[in-house]
């Protein structure tokens, strides 16, 4: 067959015909179907009528995407969410062991091939649920003068009632029970630790309370262990999520009642932190004990728990001490105090019950196969398991998903379109904890995604209604921008103004350089993160999010239930639901059926000289002078050049890729040519992997985009020669260190060279 995906039966008379369509079909680009009805070269019928303008490969592509977006149905998504949200289904439960059989039934049901269960038994963590974790305040007496209730108590009973599901917890905390004085560490960084000690206070011993924001929960609970705090309090500040009136509130609006608690995991790592690097298959044997992995800093060696404002505030109202930098200070009204203690000699108590247990987590997978490259996958994936209900994290991003499915195949029936490439589509288990559904995916298939996997489509869940938010990395930007062209508005009041499409909002409320959107590095935060930084598959994560791109302030609260997305976020018929859908559908296509991948590793290239070499000379320039720098200064010389021949590869190779694309017509059935081109494409990517990983952190192998080590959550551009350049300032043997910033230069240096050589035709 030649390389097609775009069997769709044209509109009009001329392409009415069984035969014609056949025709069609194995035609590409410029081909004319008539060769195929009246005589091979003959451009007219025998009457000297002129047959009817055939359509390019692009204008039926553009009609399959139209097609394709139409079966996009809001209604449909708001089923799967009411179906998905019955229940909290924390992994690892049965509860969400049925959220996932019934993923399985409604990709079985849209017509989706080979679904199935893939299972993997990890390392979680549950609360004691009969008795909820506290905090309290005693006076000298020893008498409790406030205790919290650790449960966050309905607001809507019919849709937020289940036993057990206002249980207030973090995941993976120590179990304990601490009384002591407390101190103030606001956001609970590095550099609040440090301002904290230059202020005279000393957080050892102490229970160290701490706002969310500003980083993963996981790092400040570390952080504060590392200083030697006895216990951790997270709280949601209302200057961050409650910015309007007091009452002012869910389910008046979408701010956090003074109840409200975020709820989440604070493990340091992704994936099962028993197996590092390999997966977690039942009867696998487990390489980390539990106390190796608390030793390691994975989990933590003391108790932890999140808190409401409203218990925040009996706390804050009580401290002693000096106030708090004006920066520091929130929005519970009262002075905000750094401790240490409370007045009158009372102390804070933090009771924690918690245990680690090993339990089966199941991801659900199903195929739409190629009809052209049936062994090249475009992967779309979303999680399921959620804190509590979760109809917004993640399972607003669930039910767009089997929708997605849905309509892809409806289109396939209702059409002669059959993707070229193969779209898989994966629902993970297990993400909250730590990624490890989508980790443990990775791990088992990590050499056959090296190989087969086209990019990975991310979408976790909306944050909000305002405009798109893309994360991708540079090659696969132009694809994003592209694809958001051709999306219609959801917004009236945008397309009132002008700004017909999606890409019309997300380019003026995020502007980048050069008119374009801004678009980030993709970090850590949700399942994307295993593909680009362990296997090296193209990612692009997405999502609707507010004017701040700041997460959603109901964010893992029990108020997450169907009443928040159907009447708070998206009243209009769930259609920023169907938006995100009809994205996310026309990235896959798009990539599924493009004949020469749409990735763009000149982006890489010109990132690479442009702007990742001069900021690291910068960099380097700015510290001060010291002999044992000169070999990093002479591999940062050493990069640039190749950095530059990279680009001109880059730039030659875009032209001989796009010369096959324009001769492919001549003889659509010889297809070597063509998957050469993206054979290339997809190993340049790899070229950017280290098999050693990062010092210290083996699963962070891309060289190029990985995570940071300061903020889980973040992402970071060479984020190994950028920790080591952290290293050597902090360092005493300037020499090693100024060596190991030299050696990761050098891996850098390896990685553009690799790619240099992918793209040439001969070594």
């Amino acid at each position: 067959m030649p390389y097609v995906g775009i069997g769709m039966q044209q509109r009009g008379s001329s392409l009415r015909s069984h035969r014609m369509v056949r025709a069609y079909a194995a035609l590409l680009g410029g081909v004319l179907v008539s060769l195929f009805l009246v005589g091979l070269g003959k451009m007219q019928t025998d009457k000297g009528v002129p047959l009817p303008r055939q359509e390019s490969l692009e204008e039926i592509q553009d009609q399959i995407g139209r097609a394709l977006q139409d079966a996009i149905q809001g209604e449909n998504i708001k089923t799967n969410l009411r179906a998905i949200t019955r229940e909290p289904h924390q992994a690892g439960t049965k509860a969400n062991e049925r959220v996932a059989k019934t993923i399985e039934k409604m990709y079985k049901d849209a017509g989706l091939q080979k679904v199935h269960t893939l299972t993997y038994d990890v390392l979680l963590s549950y609360p004691d649920w009969d008795r909820p974790n506290t905090v309290s305040i005693r006076n000298r007496a020893g008498r409790a003068v406030f205790t919290s209730k650790g449960v966050s108590e309905p607001i809507l009973p019919d849709e937020q009632g289940a036993p057990h599901a206002g249980h207030q917890w973090l995941a993976y905390s120590a179990p304990g029970t601490v009384e002591g004085d407390i101190v103030y560490a606001h956001s609970g960084t590095p550099k609040d630790f440090e301002r904290l000690k230059k202020m005279g206070i000393d957080a050892t011993g102490k229970i160290v309370m701490m706002r969310y924001g500003e980083g993963f929960r996981g790092d400040k609970v570390a952080y504060a262990q590392q200083h030697g705090a006895a216990a951790a309090i997270l709280f949601s500040d209302p200057a961050e999520v409650a910015k309007g009136a007091r009452d002012d509130v869910y389910p008046k609006s979408v701010w956090m009642p003074s109840e409200g608690v975020q709820r989440g995991s604070i493990m340091k790592l992704n994936g099962d932190p028993l197996t590092p690097l390999y997966p977690a298959k039942p009867g696998a044997y487990k390489s980390k004990t539990i106390d190796e992995i608390k030793e390691d800093g994975i989990i933590p060696s003391i108790p932890a728990l999140p808190i409401s404002y409203d218990t925040a505030y009996e706390i804050l109202s009580r401290m002693s001490g000096r106030p708090v930098p004006s920066d520091w200070q929130g929005n519970v009204n009262v002075t905000y105090r750094l401790g240490p203690g409370l007045r009158d000699g009372y102390k804070t108590v933090v009771d924690v019950k918690s245990s680690l247990e090993t339990r089966h987590v199941h991801n659900v997978v199903g195929y739409l196969p190629g009809q052209d490259e049936e062994d090249r996958y475009v992967i779309l994936g979303n999680h399921f398991d959620a804190w509590v209900y979760g109809s917004i994290d993640p399972n607003s991003g669930t039910a767009i998903l089997a929708e997605v499915a849905r309509a892809m195949v409806e289109t396939t029936k209702n059409t002669t379109w059959k993707p070229a490439r193969s779209i898989m589509f994966a629902a993970w288990d297990a993400e909250e904890y730590g990624l490890l559904g989508s980790t443990e995916f990775v791990e088992e298939f990590v050499s056959q995604l090296g190989s087969r996997a086209v990019a990975y489509l991310n979408m976790d869940c909306f944050a909000g209604n305002f405009s798109l938010n893309v994360n991708t990395i540079p090659s696969m930007r132009d694809l994003a921008i592209d694809v958001a062209k051709r999306i219609p508005n959801h917004l009236e009041e945008q397309v009132h103004l002008g700004r017909k499409t999606l890409y019309d909002t997300w380019a003026r409320a995020f502007p980048g350089k050069d008119g374009q959107p801004d678009m980030q590095i993709p970090g850590g935060g949700s399942d994307h993160a295993g593909f680009l930084t362990f296997g090296g598959v193209p990612v692009i994560d997405f999502n609707m999010v507010n004017a701040t791109r700041n997460s959603y302030p109901l964010y893992h609260t029990l108020f997450e239930t169907p009443f928040l997305n159907e009447h708070l976020y998206d009243k209009a018929d769930f259609a920023m639901h169907r938006t995100i859908g009809r994205y996310w559908a026309e990235l896959a296509r798009t990539l599924a059926d493009s004949p020469v991948l749409p990735i763009n590793v000149t982006r890489i290239a010109e990132e690479m000289g442009g702007n990742y070499v001069v900021e690291l000379r910068k960099t380097l320039n700015t510290l001060p002078a010291n002999p044992n720098l000169l070999e990093a200064k002479q591999q940062v010389d050493f990069l640039e050049k190749a950095a530059a021949k990279f680009l001109v590869k880059a730039q030659s190779f875009a032209e001989h890729a796009k010369h096959v694309r324009e001769a492919l017509p001549e003889n659509p059935y010889d297809q070597r040519k063509l998957r050469g081109v993206n054979e290339r494409i997809m190993m340049t990517e790899r070229c950017f992997l280290n098999p050693r990983g990062a010092p210290g952190a083996p699963q962070n192998r891309h060289v190029l985009y990985s995570i940071s080590e300061k903020d889980s959550y973040s992402g970071k551009i060479m984020a190994a020669v950028y920790d080591a350049i952290d290293d050597y300032v902090d360092s005493t043997d300037k020499k090693k260190a100024g060596r190991m910033v030299a050696e990761q230069i050098s891996i850098i240096y390896h990685s553009v060279h690799c790619a240099t050589n992918t793209l040439k035709h001969f070594f």
